[in-house]
């Protein structure tokens, strides 16, 4: 029968009690406790190079800088400069010439872009993050063959082993070598999908707290009284190690004369986009500004946007015509949008939300498109996107006809609500790709839609895979080998809109269980291999607005829960109606094996099985599914 445990709370324990006694893999390192009103404890090293900066361009490494870096970790840049690393170097070498090693540049994101809240003083989702001191540095590189990468830390901190350093996903296992006392050596074999990874400094680790206030609680560095949430750098280093595109690769995501006719723009200002004549943007390596009151709203023609390797573009595109079969954001540049402000609202001359405007239609997205009824295609590939003012990416027209396929994507920097991920439209693929989002990041609303190879960073807002806030037809649906490295989801109060996997509750109103509609379907969603790393808050929340099948969840991996207590960590299985009382059905899983299927489900190492004594809702499990859906669901371990 479902769990009872509702009724006899927890009693509560620290925040380190908690972890221990729930998976001993999950410690607090010695650097984690800290204080109130912490900014970092060491500031980052004198901007100053120890050697003359060299670049690789050949068939096997590429590797690129800015000669117009500025160290800067409290403000905006101009619009002239990019933002270099106050904290970490990066050179990269190939296998078989280690000692020729070459630089990479390093990126920063600061929070707010180091922008106070202009024209708003409401919650933005950036507290947290500009109170704590935390940044997030990148860096990429493309590579044909088997290289050594060595990571230096610039703030003085030290280490005396490569142990003292975790690369996350930590699967990858990469060899590693203690080059001095803030320098570690990477080994990254060569692979076609490339790899996406932290590099993470044991000095430089730090722990998130819930102070337990109000209903939710915020987020805190004090350590005293409150509880653990999540252990992560506080000044992050993810490294982008991108395979070199050859042959048909090369000649599909890579514009040549051949490709269409192209417009080069000039590096600085760029504020002309709209009226360009050609059908390609290419960007050169090279700044370039739109500033805060512009973004390129496309003119019919261009059905192509390039960002060559070392191309740095402030700035967002609008794609606003339908008319094109086929379209391409394409190439390893960044593209940031750190020059707007939150909810940059166009109607309101770029500046923050007005009252008589509609985020969704009116605020400046990193990348949007118009679909029409004929059938279309969208190639994104090797973007990285940084800083995004609001949502990274949209599509407004048919749904069912907007077919995308994404590639080696990249989204960092992504401090405020509603940086979500990515929404796949019908029949769309995405592989080998890192999200750091601040909301719902893999938006699984539409069938035909397959995942693999994603490395998440979650920042509080939203779950990590998310398929509801409103009644839905979805068939066909396969996510695997999701790795979430770190999340800070922190609530402790049951929302319906977080979790690892999480179909929410209406969007128009959370709280109504009237909202469902029986004559829609979810089924056929397959999710399998996903490994949490770290502490997190719950496992699974679905609050059904349809008829929903077989939805089969394998090899769901979590680490270790939070320091909360176990009733703002339970699991939700419920169903909802609609406004007549109809209730949507789930599928039997016993002996139907037709609804929810947890296979492998496991929480610090030990499976959570239906039929043992760890799956209720004040257990290891946390699965608290309401009792009319005992036959909805199954959790068991796969016989050997």
């Amino acid at each position: 029968m479902p769990g009872t445990g509702l009724g006899r709370l927890a009693k509560r324990m620290t925040a380190a009690a908690a972890v221990f006694l729930i998976s001993s893999g999950a410690v607090l390192p010695a650097q984690a406790a800290t204080t109130a009103g912490h900014t970092p404890s060491t500031a980052p090293a004198a901007p100053t190079d120890k050697h003359a900066i060299t670049t690789a361009d050949n068939g096997n490494l590429h590797t690129w800088w800015h000669d117009n870096a500025v160290f800067n970790t409290t403000g905006p840049t101009g619009n002239d400069e990019v933002r270099r690393s106050s904290f970490y170097d990066l050179q990269v070498a190939q296998e078989n010439q280690p000692d020729k090693a070459y630089d990479a540049f390093t990126y920063m994101s600061i929070p707010r872009s180091g922008k106070d809240k202009i024209g708003y003083t409401k919650e933005d989702g950036a507290e947290f993050s500009s109170q704590a001191g935390l940044t997030m540095s990148w860096s990429s590189f493309e590579y044909a063959k088997d290289v050594w990468v060595d990571v230096s830390l610039r703030t003085g901190q030290t280490i005396t082993s490569a142990d003292q350093v975790q690369i996350r996903p930590s699967s990858y296992n990469f060899e590693k070598q203690l080059v001095d006392a803030d320098t570690v050596k990477i080994k990254v074999p060569y692979s076609d999908a490339g790899y996406r990874f932290s590099v993470e400094f044991e000095p430089q680790l730090y722990t998130a707290y819930n102070d337990m206030s109000g209903d939710s609680g915020k987020l805190t560095t004090e350590a005293e009284g409150n509880r653990a949430i999540h252990t992560e750098p506080r000044n992050s280093m993810m490294i982008f190690a991108e395979p070199k595109l050859r042959g048909e690769q090369k000649e599909r995501l890579v514009p040549t004369e051949e490709s269409g006719s192209i417009h080069y723009p000039a590096e600085g200002e760029v504020t002309n986009l709209n009226a360009v004549t050609e059908e390609i943007i290419y960007f050169k390596p090279g700044t370039y500004s739109m500033g805060s009151d512009y973004h390129a709203v496309l003119p019919p023609n261009v059905k192509w946007v390039y960002l060559a390797p070392g191309a740095y573009v402030k700035g967002a595109f609008r794609f606003l015509h339908d008319n094109q079969s086929q379209y391409k954001v394409t190439g390893y540049g960044v593209l940031s949008g750190e020059q707007y402000v939150y909810e940059a609202d166009t109607n309101n001359n770029y500046n923050h939300l007005s009252g008589a405007s509609n985020c969704h239609s009116s605020c400046v997205k990193m990348l949007q498109f118009a679909s029409a009824d004929a059938e279309q295609k969208l190639d994104l590939q090797g973007v990285t996107v940084a800083e995004p003012p609001y949502h990274s990416f949209v599509v407004y027209g048919n749904e069912q006809t907007f077919h995308m396929n994404v590639e080696n994507y990249k989204q960092v920097g992504s401090w405020y609500w509603q940086t979500d991920g990515i929404e796949l439209y019908k029949g769309s693929t995405m592989k080998n790709t890192f999200f750091n989002a601040n909301d719902d990041v893999l938006k699984m609303y539409h069938s035909d839609v397959t995942i693999d190879n994603t490395v998440i960073w979650k920042n509080e807002n939203g779950p990590v895979i998310q398929w509801g806030w409103t009644p839905r037809n979805i068939d066909n649906v396969n996510v695997t080998n999701t790795t979430v490295i770190h999340n800070r989801m922190y609530w402790k109060d049951v929302k319906y809109n977080t979790c690892i996997l999480n179909s929410s509750s209406h969007w128009e109103d959370m709280g109504s269980t009237t909202k469902a509609d029986p004559n829609t379907t979810v089924k056929n969603m397959r999710f399998e291999n996903i490994t949490v790393e770290g502490m997190t808050n719950c496992a699974i929340r679905v609050y059904a607005l349809s008829d929903t099948e077989n939805i089969h969840v394998k090899n769901l991996n979590i680490d270790a829960w939070n320091g909360l207590d176990w009733t703002s960590q339970v699991s939700h299985l419920k169903r909802y109606t609609n406004p007549a009382g109809e209730k949507v059905t789930i599928g039997n899983e016993i002996p139907d094996g037709n609804g929810l299927a947890l296979e492998n489900y496991s929480v610090g190492g030990e499976v959570i099985e239906k039929t043992a004594d760890n799956w209720a809702d004040h257990q290891l499990g946390r699965i608290g599914f309401d009792g009319e859906n005992w036959n909805s669901w199954n959790a068991w371990r796969t016989t050997p």
